[in-house]
């Protein structure tokens, strides 16, 4: 059994995967959405026995706030979940500090450094040691000087191949952090100050125990309030707030080249190949976050034998919500896919850009119709539910409020 589903995160990713057979059920969770989503995310957990609140791997893929806030208030009521990870893969201060920098300049974004305290306040509070385990607690990334690209294998069987960050875009990144930290009047390593903000935030507290559901609701309400949302409004309630490191402004719009995402952020973000079982793929997905097509374009050349060859994938999550600027036609070329997942409400960013499904629908190679999986049917994802459109072009789209896919 291999099932991937999206919980409804707004406009981010919130991707929950099981794999196995019988009791023996392994979990992958991949960023927690906005905020203000959080509460999803807590409810499928309390779905589980207590016992099974368990996770082989944790990825915060990069530091934009509708990946990351999610899984600050998870970090912080994990305790009161009984919720626990075995690994958690994320690229914070020390691990870009690490990377080979002639600049050699130090660096750290708010978000990015809270994150931080709590994987650490998790370590010590468990005695495991799980940040970024699988890499010497050295960045998350593909170091293009090797000739392989980094795998790692997962109890039951699952195999994963990181395709992105490279080095390189992680370098990128350091100077925003730095921009982001002096902005916010904090020093980077003060865990004080960072410990500070976090008890001021109402938006990143936790819940604490099942109650707290209620109160999550009257804040919701209150957010609604301030933003001054009409009520058939489908945007998610955080739409006029920026991404942690302030990509509200400058996101390149439905009318922008191909392939053109120049975000530090987006190309700092952890993407891969998950194949399920590891000797006999059965289930192989790609799971892309909002990652730059160029260095995923690069992560397949290095992989692939042959200029012609494409990988094969039974499901591939959609770079950036389905952005213009995440999609290339380079890149479709590689793959050769049946499922593809857009996790977005469409709020804030107003996505998928109608552009790129237009590409993905001319550049897909089969086996049989795309099947276009939508974890929201808003204004904004509503065109592709008519069925004449469907039958004109020969696709299929699914729009549940949540996907679960199972292969």
């Amino acid at each position: 059994m291999f099932r991937i589903e999206m919980l409804p995160a707004a406009h981010g990713d919130c991707l929950w995967i099981e794999y196995g057979s019988g009791s023996a059920i392994h979990r992958l969770l991949i960023d927690g959405g906005p905020a203000h989503t959080y509460p999803a995310l807590r409810e499928r957990i309390l779905h589980l026995p207590a016992a099974e609140r368990r996770f082989d791997l944790l990825v915060i893929t990069h530091v934009d706030a509708d990946h990351i806030e999610g899984v600050i208030r998870l970090l912080l009521d994990a305790e009161a979940l009984q919720c626990r990870f075995d690994r958690i893969w994320f690229n914070g201060r020390d691990q870009l500090n690490a990377v080979p920098d002639p600049a050699g300049q130090p660096l750290g974004a708010l978000q990015g450094e809270m994150l931080g305290v709590l994987i650490g306040d998790y370590e010590a509070r468990t005695g495991e040691s799980v940040w970024n385990r699988d890499f010497p607690r050295g960045p998350v990334a593909v170091d293009r000087s090797q000739p392989a690209l980094p795998v790692v294998e997962l109890p039951g069987d699952c195999r994963l191949t990181l395709l992105s960050p490279d080095h390189a875009a992680l370098l990128t990144l350091k100077d925003r952090w730095v921009q982001e930290l002096r902005k916010a009047r904090i020093s980077s390593g003060d865990t004080a100050a960072l410990r500070q903000r976090l008890a001021a935030s109402r938006s990143l507290r936790p819940l604490g125990d099942v109650l707290g559901a209620e109160e999550d609701e009257e804040e919701t309400a209150a957010m609604a309030d301030r933003f001054e949302l009409p009520a058939d409004d489908d945007s998610d309630l955080g739409a006029q707030l920026e991404d942690a490191l302030g990509s509200g402004s400058g996101e390149p719009g439905a009318d922008a080249p191909f392939g053109c995402d120049r975000s530090p952020a987006n190309g700092s973000s952890i993407a891969f190949v998950l194949e399920y079982p590891a000797a006999k793929p059965q289930a192989r997905v790609l799971l892309a976050g909002d990652a730059w097509p160029a260095v995923l374009e690069a992560s397949l050349a290095q992989w692939l034998d042959a200029p012609d060859q494409v990988l094969t994938l039974n499901a591939f999550k959609l770079p950036h919500h389905g952005s213009v600027a995440n999609l290339s036609e380079a890149l479709l070329a590689r793959l050769r896919c049946s499922h593809y997942l857009l996790s977005t409400s469409g709020a804030l960013f107003r996505h998928p850009h109608a552009r790129a499904i237009d590409l993905l629908l001319q550049q897909h190679k089969g086996p049989g119709r795309p099947q276009l999986h939508f974890n929201y049917l808003t204004r904004c994802t509503e065109p592709w539910s008519r069925s004449a459109d469907q039958s004109a072009r020969g696709y299929r789209a699914h729009h549940p409020k949540g996907v679960s896919l199972e292969i």
